[in-house]
This record gives structure tokens, sequence and C-alpha cells, in this order.
């Protein structure tokens, strides 16, 4: 994971598989973090996630609490494909907005 912040946008590049095990050795991380800067948007970038599970889920509906209640925004960004599917099944499009680079310049993968 990586984790850049630039003026007011705190952005979170996350790779692979977004698992229990993979949660639990980022959760603490991203809570510290977000709480630090409380950027008024939080981007959570999938371009490289693989895979996502309940876990991975939950992770995001909970950080999206998180940055919610100092009224900030969370985008997911770059959601693939196969990812994209799991997240509509769990209605997560509904309450978050979603961006994709592709989809903005024209490219549908």
């Amino acid at each position: 994971m990586r984790s850049i912040v630039s003026k007011n946008v705190h952005t979170f590049e996350f790779s692979g598989e977004m698992d229990n095990l993979r949660i639990s050795h980022l959760k603490n991380v991203v809570i510290q973090l977000i709480d630090q800067y409380k950027c008024p948007v939080v981007q959570f970038d999938f371009k490289d996630v693989t895979f996502i599970d309940s876990t991975g889920i939950g992770f995001i509906l909970a950080r999206y609490n998180q940055i919610n209640a100092y009224k900030g925004e969370l985008i997911l960004k770059n959601v693939t494909p196969f990812v994209r599917k799991i997240l509509a099944i769990s209605g997560i499009f509904q309450i978050m907005k979603v961006e994709n680079d592709d989809l903005r310049n024209g490219v549908l993968r």
C-alpha cells in the first residue's frame, strides 16, 4: 500500500488481494493516517487490486464512516471489473462515489 497526500486529497493505492489477512496488516495504519491528515477527500485506488472479500468490503465501509464523521468524502478509484462486480453486489456504490480513470479518458476495459 502507498499513501500519498497532495493538497486536500489523501490517496491510498492498494494492490493484490483485499482479504482478511491483508486487511489485518493494513487496517491500523490506514486508520491512523486518515485520522492524522483528515483530508476532505480520501481516495482508495484499486487499480492493482485483484480480489476483495467481505473483510475488504467491511474495511471500506468502516473507513467511509470514519471519514464521514469529520465530513470528508471517500472516493473509490480505478475499480477493476472483477472487484467492481463484487462491490456492486454489496451495494456499496449506492453510498460511495466511484471514479475510473479509464472511463474518464473514454477507454472502457
